[in-house]
């Protein structure tokens, strides 16, 4: 919601270059501020600059190049159902994959009810009215890729995390995504008059940076950290829930009955997910025992 200010005066790679730059600038203040409260804070090894870069070009640089070129050729709606419906369950696939995550019944039954729960809440939204064109097809492709991509993040994210702060983490992975959007959005950087950008505009990327850049993704690693890529990626769920909450709060949007039946069963979902089972809590008490 708040984006839309920004796609409507410069490029969309340009503004999501802003946004993470500001955003990096904004974390490496608050790094700053904390290293003056404590001497003894530890920054990011250099050993670790390798980890942070590859986040930073996977999950910012790739991630945003890949969803605004699916924009430009496809509809908005195509994205916003494919990638946080599909990003979860990409995630769970991998973690069991490659990290060799217990695929335990809670996390197959809760990903079914969240995934069925998407399905009745994106299908609301009148998605078969929406044009056709043969590049759609290629733009929902590049959206699938886009949702591998933060997938892929999510997991290398648990084994950086496990070793740096996460706040650390964030900031880095801007620094270095950002400067790589950077110059893939140069070219269009040099044609923007930015004398006629307004001050709605800057307004508008200083909040991006700090809430949706800086502190959202702070708060996705720390998930990450402590219950794991599975269980913190099912989360995504609720950003388009949340973005249309606050879209009928604020701009007076309506909420249809499908939308409202999809979120409960996404809500059903996420808390399956996150409960223990007996067998895994029986575990976890023998290992403290």
């Amino acid at each position: 919601m708040f984006s839309k200010v920004a796609e409507e005066s410069v490029p969309p790679l340009v503004a999501a270059f802003l946004r993470f730059f500001l955003g990096a600038i904004v974390g490496m203040v608050m790094i700053i501020g904390q290293k003056f409260r404590d001497p003894h804070y530890k920054m990011v090894p250099k050993t670790a600059w390798l980890d942070t870069i590859v986040l930073g070009l996977i999950g910012v640089t790739g991630y945003n190049l890949f969803f605004f070129w699916g924009l430009a050729q496809s509809p908005a709606a195509d994205g916003s159902m494919i990638i946080p419906t599909l990003s979860p369950a990409i995630t769970v696939l991998m973690a069991v994959g490659f990290l060799k995550e217990r695929f335990r019944k809670n996390l197959a039954v809760g990903l079914v009810v969240t995934l069925f729960g998407s399905i009745i809440f994106f299908s609301a939204i009148a998605f078969v009215r929406l044009p056709h064109d043969p590049h759609r097809l290629f733009g929902d492709v590049l959206y699938l890729l886009a949702a591998v991509l933060w997938g892929i993040n999510t997991l290398l994210s648990k084994r950086t995390t496990g070793r740096i702060d996460p706040f650390l983490v964030t900031t880095y992975a801007m620094i270095f995504g950002s400067f790589a959007l950077g110059i893939l959005a140069f070219p269009q950087i040099m044609t923007i008059h930015w004398a006629k950008v307004g001050l709605p505009f800057w307004v508008d990327q200083a909040y991006l940076a700090v809430f949706p850049s800086v502190f959202a993704n702070w708060f996705y690693y720390l998930g990450v950290k402590q219950i794991g890529p599975s269980r913190a990626s099912v989360f995504m769920y609720f950003v388009p829930v949340s973005s249309l909450l606050l879209a009928a709060i604020v701009l007076g949007e309506t909420l249809t009955i499908g939308q409202f039946i999809g979120t409960i069963f996404m809500m059903i979902g996420v808390w399956i997910i996150n409960r223990k089972d007996r067998t895994a809590l029986s575990i976890e008490i023998q290992e403290n025992a």
